[in-house]
């Protein structure tokens, strides 16, 4: 910017909303994380050459890591999708609304416990798939 420049200033209204698709954008952003990693993960657990694997890849930790991958983008997949239908005015109101896959009531969890999990299952998963690198038995 340059000087004697000032920012004009943005409406609260259109900051709010810009707060949603921020945190839109950053949920897509994770969702293509995991389904890159996983892709990646299962590439390199499974690659062979000359009739042996690669890499040997302890296959007690490598199912869990992938299903955490899994959690963590169905999670993502909900707060993406719920993004799209909500009223709320901005990402504060968002997180503290209650939302669920298909309006099951029985798994309907503050926006912000969705995030939780998303996060979490993701660490997990990654913890677990770069454990599971540490040699041992191959048969993923």
């Amino acid at each position: 910017m340059a000087p004697g420049q000032e920012l004009a200033p943005i409406p609260q209204a259109a900051s709010k909303q810009k707060s949603l698709e921020l945190l839109f954008d950053y949920t897509k952003f994770h969702i293509g994380v995991y389904l890159t990693l996983t892709g990646s993960y299962l590439t390199a657990a499974t690659a062979k050459f000359a009739g042996a694997r690669i890499l040997n890849v302890k296959p007690w930790l490598a199912w869990p890591a992938i299903f955490a991958f899994m959690i963590a983008g169905l999670a993502g997949g909900i707060i993406a999708s719920s993004i799209t239908q909500t009223t709320a005015g901005d990402s504060r109101e968002f997180l503290d609304e209650a939302i669920g896959p298909w309006n099951w009531k029985r798994l309907r969890l503050r926006a912000r416990a969705w995030t939780y999990l998303e996060h979490t299952a993701f660490w997990v998963g990654l913890l677990c798939a770069v454990i599971s690198f540490s040699g041992g038995e191959s048969g993923v």
